[in-house]
């Protein structure tokens, strides 16, 4: 197959996973019916693994990664004991948050169970490392993730590297794949983007209407703090 040819849309083993998909109907909980409910209750309800992350963030190694002259990124790095033959997952925060975000920490949780090695990174001025760069995340940062997944393959000799994106940060996974393009990176095993937005401007316009209110305040008191 050509290095060029384009996604086989027409492979059937797709075709049925989205017709399964289109047939099964969400079904909320009866005590959860509504987006603005499910919101919440997704932001407050009790996370069986959080005793676990809290005793983490003092076990977990804080590592710096040089991704560009003058410009370093924190990650906190949790290693299974037989480190060096396991892959790792990097999971990258969205917008306004940060590697202790708990969305980041619960996928961490999950992946150390299995059995791999988890590096949550903190992008750019983010999780409190504004003397770590002299200049602002984006979403088109993708070198900055290219580097790191370069230095744990390479200075690390782990035997491959996963990323996880989510919001913003799935959007920096799924720019640094499209950049290597379908020969890929030997040792990259995957890439997964959670949530990623498709249209910022239409994001803005719904986050501003009167019934998002709370969401908006929410989001930009974060961002700014």
């Amino acid at each position: 197959m050509s290095s060029h040819a384009p996604p086989n849309d027409s492979d059937p083993r797709l075709g049925d996973v989205a017709n399964l998909l289109s047939k099964m109907a969400f079904e909320p909980h009866p005590l959860l019916r509504g987006g603005h409910v499910q919101t919440v209750a997704g932001w407050a309800w009790p996370r069986p693994w959080w005793p676990k992350a809290l005793r983490a963030r003092t076990t977990d190694e804080e590592r710096l990664f040089e991704v560009e002259p003058g410009v370093r990124l924190l990650g906190h790095c949790r290693w299974q004991e037989d480190r060096s033959s396991r892959p790792a997952l990097v999971l990258v925060h969205g917008l306004g948050g940060s590697d202790a975000s708990a969305y980041v920490r619960g996928t961490a949780e999950l992946a150390y169970q299995a059995g791999i090695n988890v590096v949550r990174l903190n992008q750019r001025n983010c999780g409190g490392t504004e003397h770590l760069t002299p200049t602002l995340y984006h979403s088109g940062l993708s070198g900055d993730l290219r580097a790191l997944v370069a230095e744990l393959l390479e200075r690390d000799r782990l035997p491959g590297v996963l990323v996880g994106g989510f919001s913003m940060g799935g959007n920096l996974a799924l720019k640094m794949a499209g950049e290597l393009g379908n020969e890929g990176w030997p040792g990259l095993l995957g890439v997964c983007a959670i949530s990623p937005p498709i249209d910022l401007s239409e994001t803005a316009r719904h986050l501003e209407h009167p019934s998002k209110r709370l969401y908006q305040w929410r989001f930009v008191r974060g961002s700014s703090a």
